[in-house]
C-alpha cells in the first residue's frame, strides 16, 4: 500500500475549500483558536455570527458553522463540537429555504465533521450539498464540480476507491465545462490529472502535470496558502514519483520540504481558515516519509516517524478518530517488517476494534490490517489464526473493490493462494488463484503480461498442493504466452522486456519436471542445470535496468529462489559423477549468492557512494542504468536500447580493468575457475541446500564432502539458556557431533578458516566440547577453543589474496561512552521535547569501554577520540590508515535490513526525530576510509538472530572489507561490557607481541576463562568474539625506535670526539 499512502496527501486537499468575503473575520476567530484563547474566539464567534444572524445573511453565517465546532471541541469535547456544529445547521435551515446558503452549510459542517473523524458524515453532508447545488438556478460547473472532488477524497478516505474515481472523473468534467473555473480550481485540476495518471503507473506524466501545478502556483497570488500549503502538497505528490522511479534521496529531498512547508505554514499562518487541516497535511507527509525509509529498507525509522505521528495525532484527536487508526495499522506494519510481532499484533488489533466502532465502512483500510495479521500470524505459525485473517481480507477487499480489482489485491491474492496451497487447502487456494485469473482474462485478455503472471501464479500454487503434472502443463502455458508476445513483438523493444518475465516460468517448468521424474539421469540433470543457468543470466541482466527498491526486493527473491535450486541440481550431479568441477560450481553458486545478497542490499539502500571512485564514474553509471531503464518502461525504440546495452557493456568492461575492487564489489559473478584453493589452507565450508546442510572441508587444495544431521533448534536454544551449566554444555557437545565430529580427524592443522552458512551465523564455533561435562571451566579445556585457532570468513573467494599493508600510525580509538552527562547535554539542547531521540537516551553507558580507550591509546601510542569528540564526522576523517581503528561504541547488526547496519556515535547537535546524524549505516561506510590491519568492534548487537541470520553481520563485514579493513573483531551477539573489554585488552597485547590475530583471540579467550569466576564462565560472557578476515600478524606495533638508535650514535660518536680532544 506504499503507493497509494503517498498519494493520499493530494487526494484530502484538492478543492476542499474556496476564498470566502468573511476571510478576515475567520482568521481573527482561527488565530485566537490557534493560539488555544478560546474565550476570545468565542467573543469574535458570538459577535459576528449576531451581526449576520440580525442582517439574515445566512450565506456568509453558514461560513461560521465548522468554527462553532472548533469552539466547543477545545472547551469541552469532540461531542460537543458536533453537537455545536449541527445545532447551527439546523438553526440555517429552520431560518432560510435558498438553496446557495444551504449548499454552503453543508460544505461548512463536511469540513468539521472530517476534523471530527465523522468520515461518512462528511461524504453525506456534501451529498445534500451537491442536492442544493442543483436547485440553484444559476449553479455553474466548478460549483458542483468542486462537490464531486470532495466526494471522491471522502470516499478514498472511507476505503472505496473505485467510488472515489467516479466521483473525480465527474469533478473533471464540471471544470472543464466551466469558462469561469478559477485558478484554484484548474491548479486541483492539473494535481487531479497527475493523480489519474499515477494509479495508472504513468509515472513520467503524473510528474510532468504536478510540476505544471507548480508552475501554475508560482503564477497565482503570493499568499501562504499557495506559497507553503499547496506547494506542500506537490512536493509530497512528487516524492512518490521519485520513489517509485528508484530515486529515493530525491523522493526523501521532496517529502522533507514538504514537511517544511507546512511547519512554516503552521508556525506563521495560524489565521489561515486551513490551519486546522494543515496538521492532517503534516502527519501525512511524516507518514510519507516513513513509508519511503520503509521502501529503503530502514524499517527502524520508518517505525519512529510513525511513533511521532501517533502522538502527535492523540494531543488532537479522540482515540476512535480515522486518523488514529490509520496511524495505528502503519504502525502495526512496521513492526511486523521489524519482526516485533507482539507489538505489530497489538496495532492492529487496536485499529481493526476503532474500525468497527466508526461510523463509514473503511474496506480496504480493514482489508489491509488483516491482510497484516495474517502474514504476521503465518510468520508466527499460528495457521488458524492466519487463515481467518486471510478470508476476512479477503471479504473486506471485494467489498471495497466493489467485485473489481486492481494490482494491491492482485497481489493479495498471489499472496493468499500461495499461502493456502502451503497448507494443503486447495480449494481456496485454487478459488483464489483462478479467480486472479479470471479478472485478467477478462479484462485485459490471456496473451498478456498480466495474463502470464496469473497463470503462473496459478501453476505455482499446484506445485505447491503437489500436483506437478499439472504445474508443468500451466508451466508450459506461461511460457507460450510469452512466446506468443515475443513473436507479436519481434523487432521491438517490447520483446526485451518479455523476455525478462521468463525466468520463474523456467524455474517452475524444470521443477515441476524434476519432482515428475522419479530417477532424474545425468542428462536430464545437466540439461535442466543448463536451463537454470540460462534464467540466472537473464535476472542478472534484469538488474542492470532496475533502481525501484521494490522491484530490486522481487527480484532478489525471485534470484533466491532459482540460486537455490541450482544448488540442489549441482549437488545431485557431484552425487552421480564425483566430478569436483560441480562442487567447485556449487561453491561458485554459493558465493555468488553472498554477494547478489550484499548487492540488493546495498542498491535497495539508494544512492551510495564509494571511496575512491571518481563522482564522474558514478554519475555516468547511474545515468546509463537511467537511461536503460526509461527505454525500457517506454519502450520507444529496440535500436536505442541495443546502443544503450552496448554502452553498458563497454561501461563494465572499464570498470574491470581501472576500478577491479569496485567491479567485484557491483558487479563480478564468480565461476567455478575462480575457486582457487591455497595448499596452505584448512576451511570448512558450511552449505545448506534446501533444508539440508553439508560441510565442505578443503585441505591441501582439495576438497570433501559432508552431508550433516543437524538440528537448527539447537542454536536458537543456546540463547535461551545461557546459564544453565548442564544445558549449555550438553548442547555444546550434541552440536560438535552434529557440526564437527564428521570430518574432525582431517583437521590436522590448528588454523582453521570457518565460513558459515544461514543459522550457523548465530553460532560461535569456540564453544563446540568435544567431551561431555557439566562445568564451564572445562571449556579451556575440552572444547574447539582449546585446539584451534579459530577465524571466520562470508566468502572464501576472499581469502585467496593476502593484503599487504604500508599503514605507519598504530592505532586510533573511538568511544562516546554515552555517559548521563553526554545525555543532558543533549536533552538541553533539543528545543521541541516531541523530538527526541528516545533511542539515544536509552543507549547503556559504556564506562570499561572508555577506560580500555585510554590504556590501549597510551599503549599504542595512539590517537583518542572519546566523548563528544566521538562523532561520524570524526570517524569518517581520522579513521583510515591506522594498523588498528578500535571502535568502542553501540554497534547494531540488522538482519532485517542489512544495509542499515549501523555504528552508533554521539550525537554533534540536538537534531530531533529525521536528524541521523549520530548514526553511520553500513552503505556509507562504502564511501569512508577504513585502511587498518584490525578493526575492533566488539559492542555489536544482532536484532532479530533468528531471522535473516548473518545478513547484518554480513553487511557490515563486507563494507569494512571493501573500506579497506583486513580483518574485523567483532561479537555474535550482545557481550557483557566489562568481560568483552577485559578479553580484548589481552588481545591488543599479545596483538603488540607480536601473535598472529587468530592465536591472539583464542590465547586472550583463554586468559579470560583462568581469572573468570561463576556464571561470568558461561559462553555468554566470552565466545560471541570472533575474528573475520585475515589471520596474520601486525607488524612494528612497538613502534619505529630508529631515531633512538640514531641518537643514541650520535650521543656516542660526541663523546668519543671529547674523549679525544682530551688526550
Amino acid at each position: 500500500m506504499k503507493a497509494l499512502l503517498l498519494i493520499v496527501l493530494a487526494l484530502l486537499l484538492a478543492g476542499m475549500q474556496s476564498d470566502k468575503p468573511v476571510d478576515a473575520q475567520l482568521a481573527a476567530i482561527q488565530a485566537y483558536l490557534s493560539e488555544v484563547q478560546t474565550q476570545q474566539a468565542e467573543k469574535l464567534f458570538e459577535k459576528y455570527t449576531q451581526e449576520y444572524l440580525e442582517q439574515s445573511d445566512y450565506l456568509n453565517l453558514a461560513y461560521f458553522i465548522p468554527y462553532a465546532g472548533y469552539i466547543a471541541q477545545q472547551k469541552e469535547s469532540t461531542t460537543a463540537g458536533i453537537e455545536a456544529a449541527e445545532n447551527w445547521l439546523n438553526l440555517i435551515r429552520e431560518k432560510t429555504n435558498e438553496a446557495r446558503s444551504l449548499r454552503q452549510a453543508y460544505l461548512e459542517i463536511h469540513t468539521y465533521y472530517l476534523e471530527a473523524g465523522k468520515t461518512q458524515m462528511a461524504y453525506d453532508a456534501n451529498l445534500k450539498a451537491l442536492e442544493y447545488t442543483y436547485q440553484m438556478p444559476d449553479y455553474r460547473g466548478e460549483e458542483w464540480g468542486i462537490i464531486e472532488k470532495n466526494l471522491g477524497v471522502i470516499a478514498s478516505l472511507l476505503g472505496s476507491p473505485e467510488l472515489a474515481k467516479s466521483h473525480s472523473l465527474k469533478a473533471h468534467k464540471g471544470f472543464e465545462e466551466d469558462p469561469l473555473t478559477s485558478a484554484v480550481s484548474k491548479f486541483n485540476s492539473l494535481n487531479d490529472l497527475g493523480v489519474r495518471y499515477w494509479y495508472e503507473a504513468k509515472w513520467d506524466s503524473a510528474e510532468y502535470f504536478w510540476l505544471e501545478g507548480i508552475k501554475m502556483l508560482d503564477q497565482m497570488e503570493a499568499n501562504p496558502t499557495n506559497q507553503y500549503y499547496r506547494k506542500a502538497m506537490i512536493d509530497g505528490n512528487l516524492a512518490a514519483v521519485y520513489d517509485v522511479k528508484g530515486n529515493p534521496q530525491e523522493s526523501i529531498k521532496r517529502v522533507k520540504s514538504s514537511i517544511d512547508l507546512i511547519q512554516h505554514f503552521l508556525e506563521n499562518a495560524k489565521d489561515d481558515p486551513k490551519w486546522n487541516r494543515a496538521h492532517i497535511s503534516l502527519f501525512y507527509s511524516t507518514a510519507n516519509l516513513a513509508a519511503v525509509y520503509k521502501s529503503v529498507g530502514n524499517y527502524q525509522k520508518a517505525l519512529q516517524l510513525h511513533e511521532y505521528t501517533l502522538r502527535e495525532k492523540e494531543k488532537r484527536f479522540d482515540p476512535m478518530h480515522p486518523e488514529v487508526i490509520e496511524t495505528k495499522i502503519h504502525l502495526g506494519q512496521a513492526h511486523n517488517s521489524l519482526k516485533n510481532f507482539s507489538q505489530a499484533e497489538g496495532f492492529l488489533l487496536e485499529a481493526l476494534e476503532g474500525i468497527s466502532q466508526n461510523e463509514g465502512e473503511y474496506f480496504i483500510q480493514a482489508g489491509d490490517a488483516h491482510h497484516t495479521l495474517g502474514m504476521l500470524y503465518e510468520s508466527t505459525q499460528h495457521i488458524e489464526k492466519a487463515k481467518s485473517h486471510y478470508h476476512k481480507a479477503n471479504e473486506y477487499f471485494l467489498k471495497g473493490l466493489k467485485d473489481k480489482a486492481d494490482y494491491v489485491y492482485l497481489g493479495f491474492l498471489g499472496n493468499a493462494s500461495r499461502f493456502f496451497s502451503l497448507q494443503e487447502e486447495s480449494k481456496t487456494a485454487l478459488e483464489m488463484a483462478q479467480k486472479g485469473v479470471d479478472y485478467v482474462f477478462k479484462t485485459d485478455g490471456k496473451n498478456t503480461v498480466t495474463g502470464f503472471s496469473q497463470i503462473l501464479n496459478l501453476g505455482e500454487v499446484h506445485f505447491n498442493l503437489k500436483a506437478y503434472q499439472r504445474a508443468k502443463v500451466l508451466a508450459d502455458e506461461s511460457l507460450e504466452i510469452l512466446e506468443s508476445l515475443i513473436r507479436n513483438t519481434k523487432g521491438s523493444l517490447d520483446s526485451v522486456r518479455v523476455e525478462f518475465d521468463k525466468p520463474q516460468a523456467v524455474l517452475l517448468q524444470v521443477k515441476s519436471e524434476y519432482y515428475l521424474n522419479q530417477d532424474p539421469s545425468l542428462n536430464f540433470l545437466e540439461s535442466s542445470l543448463e536451463k537454470l543457468m540460462d534464467a540466472q543470466q537473464v535476472l542478472e541482466r534484469r538488474k542492470n535496468t532496475l533502481n525501484n527498491s521494490e522491484d530490486i526486493t522481487i527480484l532478489q527473491s525471485q534470484s533466491q529462489e532459482l540460486l537455490s535450486f541450482i544448488k540442489k541440481i549441482q549437488f545431485e550431479l557431484y552425487q552421480k559423477t564425483n566430478d569436483e568441477a560441480y562442487l567447485k560450481s556449487l561453491l561458485a553458486v554459493q558465493e555468488s549468492e553472498v554477494y547478489a545478497k550484499i548487492r540488493a542490499q546495498v542498491n535497495q539502500a539508494g544512492l551510495v557512494s564509494f571511496k575512491d571512485i571518481p563522482q564522474k564514474v558514478l554519475d555516468r553509471e547511474a545515468q546509463i542504468k537511467a537511461n536503460l531503464r526509461d527505454e525500457l518502461e517506454e519502450a520507444s525504440s529496440l535500436s536505442d536500447f541495443i546502443k544503450l546495452s552496448n554502452e553498458w557493456d563497454d561501461f563494465l568492461q572499464m570498470l574491470r580493468t581501472e576500478y577491479p575492487d569496485y567491479y567485484q564489489t557491483r558487479y563480478a559473478n564468480i565461476s567455478r575457475q575462480e575457486i582457487r584453493l591455497p595448499l596452505s589452507l584448512q576451511a570448512v565450508r558450511y552449505i545448506f541446500v534446501e533444508d539440508h546442510l553439508y560441510a565442505i572441508v578443503i585441505r591441501q587444495g582439495k576438497m570433501k564432502l559432508y552431508p550433516l544431521d543437524f538440528q537448527a533448534d539447537l542454536i536458537s536454544k543456546l540463547s535461551e539458556n545461557w546459564h544453565e551449566t548442564k544445558v549449555i554444555c550438553a548442547f555444546s557437545h550434541e552440536l560438535y557431533k552434529q557440526l564437527w565430529e564428521p570430518f574432525a580427524n582431517d583437521l590436522t592443522e590448528e588454523r582453521v578458516l570457518i565460513i558459515p552458512d544461514g543459522i550457523l551465523y548465530n553460532l560461535s564455533f569456540d564453544m563446540l566440547l568435544t567431551e561431555s561435562t557439566d562445568s564451564f571451566r572445562d571449556f579451556s579445556k575440552k572444547s574447539l577453543l582449546a585446539k584451534h585457532d579459530i577465524y571466520y570468513h562470508f566468502s572464501l573467494s576472499l581469502t585467496q589474496k593476502k593484503p599487504t599493508s604500508k599503514i605507519s600510525s598504530n592505532y586510533v580509538v573511538f568511544a562516546p561512552g554515552f555517559i548521563d552527562n553526554m545525555k543532558e547535554k543533549y536533552m538541553a539542547f533539543v528545543q521541541d521535547s516531541s523530538l527526541v531521540d528516545k533511542a539515544y537516551l536509552s543507549l547503556l553507558p559504556q564506562p570499561f569501554t572508555l577506560s580500555l580507550a585510554e590504556n590501549a591509546s597510551r599503549s599504542f601510542e595512539g590517537e583518542r577520540y572519546v566523548l563528544e569528540e566521538s562523532t561520524p564526522a570524526a570517524f569518517r576523517q581520522k579513521a583510515g590508515n591506522h594498523k588498528i581503528i578500535h571502535i568502542g561504541t553501540h554497534a547494531e547488526s540488522d538482519n532485517i535490513s542489512p544495509a542499515f547496519s549501523r555504528l552508533i556515535f554521539a550525537k554533534s547537535n540536538g537534531g530531533g526525530l529525521t536528524d541521523e546524524d549520530n548514526s553511520l549505516y553500513a552503505y556509507e561506510i562504502y564511501n569512508t576510509d577504513l585502511r587498518t590491519e584490525l578493526a575492533i568492534l566488539t559492542a555489536c548487537e544482532t536484532g532479530k538472530p533468528i531471522y535473516q541470520p548473518g545478513e547484518g553481520m554480513i553487511s557490515l563485514s563486507h563494507a569494512f572489507t571493501y573500506s579497506g579493513s583486513e580483518s574485523l573483531l567483532t561479537s555474535l551477539w550482545k557481550i557483557d561490557e566489562k568481560a568483552s573489554n577485559q578479553i580484548t585488552e589481552f588481545f591488543l597485547q599479545h596483538i603488540k607481541d607480536g601473535l598472529p590475530k587468530d592465536r591472539a583471540l583464542r590465547l586472550a579467550k583463554l586468559q579470560y576463562l583462568e581469572t573468570a569466576q561463576g556464571r561470568t564462565l558461561s559462553p555468554q560472557y566470552w565466545a560471541g568474539l570472533i575474528l573475520i578476515g585475515d589471520p596474520g600478524p601486525i607488524e612494528g606495533l612497538n613502534g619505529n625506535y630508529t631515531w633512538v638508535y640514531w641518537l643514541f650514535g650520535t650521543v656516542l660518536l660526541i663523546s668519543l670526539g671529547l674523549y679525544m680532544l682530551k688526550r
